[in-house]
């Protein structure tokens, strides 16, 4: 005979009994399982033991929608509409300046979602959404928000590097090329078209040496960095497949 009383809540009458432990459930614990149900503490070892789906690329698969790509764009457009409605000093608190890096070192990050221009937000924000869905498919959302971020900090640390110390640079330039540049990188392996791709990347180089105030050196790091990491990642894919076999 089944016992009156949930064991994890003694004040509950039980109805059944966990299919794992056999221990007496209240209708509040009860998780259907493949047969019969649950209570929480078997039902959350059992969804631990259950292997992860793996992208091509080796990273966690955890659904359909661009989660990672819709919150990059999100947060662009949210930092362009303060800065336009706020005060200068808020830009140029966000503006990275190499003079400062050493004592303030957040503009890395935060000049890579500044943007004043219009026409500069809606062309990163343009190819973000063009390539974002698709690297965040192969690479899962971890391994694509680091993608992201690390050619965002690898543009910001050329230019810091390279860069006039009071030269101010902003935009998502670089964490832009940074996913193109992983993009060529994966394509190429996988023996994908990759015409469009060189010539973004041409015709983005031409305009970096050839118009005034274009940050070639974060251009230049995002890209590095973004190709770079694709090819880490391809890497481990490949280790990883070499083990199941």
């Amino acid at each position: 005979m089944i016992e009156t009383v949930c064991y994890r809540h003694p004040d509950r009458p039980a109805g059944v009994r966990c299919q794992r432990c056999d221990k007496p459930i209240c209708p509040a614990c009860m998780n259907s399982a493949a047969v019969g149900f649950q209570c929480p503490s078997c039902f959350n070892e059992g969804v631990k033991s259950v292997p992860r789906t793996r992208t091509s690329l080796g990273g966690v698969a955890r659904g359909n929608t661009p989660i990672v790509t819709y919150t990059l764009l999100a947060l662009n457009v949210m930092v362009f509409l303060v800065v336009q409605t706020g005060t200068d000093q808020l830009l140029n608190d966000l503006v990275l300046y190499p003079f400062l890096v050493e004592s303030e070192p957040w503009r890395l990050l935060t000049s890579a979602f500044t943007h004043v221009q219009i026409f500069h937000i809606f062309s990163n924000l343009f190819m973000l959404f063009q390539v974002g869905p698709m690297l965040e498919q192969m690479l899962g959302r971890l391994r694509f928000a680091v993608l992201y971020l690390a050619s965002a900090l690898g543009g910001g640390v050329a230019v810091w590097q390279l860069s006039a110390p009071g030269q101010g640079t902003l935009g998502a330039s670089g964490a832009v090329l940074g996913l193109v540049g992983a993009l060529l990188v994966i394509s190429k392996a996988r023996g994908l078209e990759t015409t469009w791709i060189l010539v973004y990347v041409a015709i983005t180089a031409v305009i970096s040496f050839a118009i005034p105030n274009i940050s070639w050196q974060g251009h230049l790091g995002g890209f590095v960095v973004g190709a770079a990491l694709a090819w880490l990642f391809l890497q481990d894919a490949k280790r990883r497949r070499s083990k199941v076999r």
